[in-house]
């Protein structure tokens, strides 16, 4: 059983809960904790601490969100940060090859790029295309 259908049966579906393997709750165990620890870091991380049996940690949490959820809650899927990254940078039209490029010639470190580009989008955007229109 894959993570996201093992998500989904721990949080709506309390009667194939108890058809599914401790291999497959031990398999899931570390995504699970994780994901769990983005609103109940305290519980998560006593997890982690004590070293409890994987199987017990997920029926632990099996029982205390079917008690708080009926479904999956909207937190458990979140954004990961490149595809944000790929967002912000889709919106401005700028290339990663471009943003090295950019940084390798005026000597700055992508990092500083990256920041300027965040907190001056309009300015940045029209600096990348004339950037680009020279090294074409």
């Amino acid at each position: 059983m894959n993570l996201f259908e093992f998500i989904k049966v721990l949080f709506s579906d309390p009667y194939k809960w108890k058809s599914i393997t401790n291999g497959d709750k031990k398999k899931n165990h570390f995504m699970v904790n994780r994901m769990m620890s983005i609103n109940y870091p305290l519980h998560a991380q006593a997890f982690n601490h004590l070293k409890i049996d994987p199987v017990s940690t997920i029926n632990f949490w099996q029982q205390f969100m079917s008690n708080i959820y009926n479904r999956v809650p909207f937190w458990i899927y979140t954004k990961g940060a490149k595809k944000h990254k790929e967002a912000r940078e889709k919106k401005l039209d700028i290339k990663e090859t471009t943003i090295k490029k950019y940084s390798k010639f005026y000597s700055l470190d992508v990092k500083s790029v990256r920041d300027a580009i965040n907190f001056f989008p309009k300015e940045s955007a029209s600096e990348f295309k004339k950037f680009e229109k020279i090294f074409k």
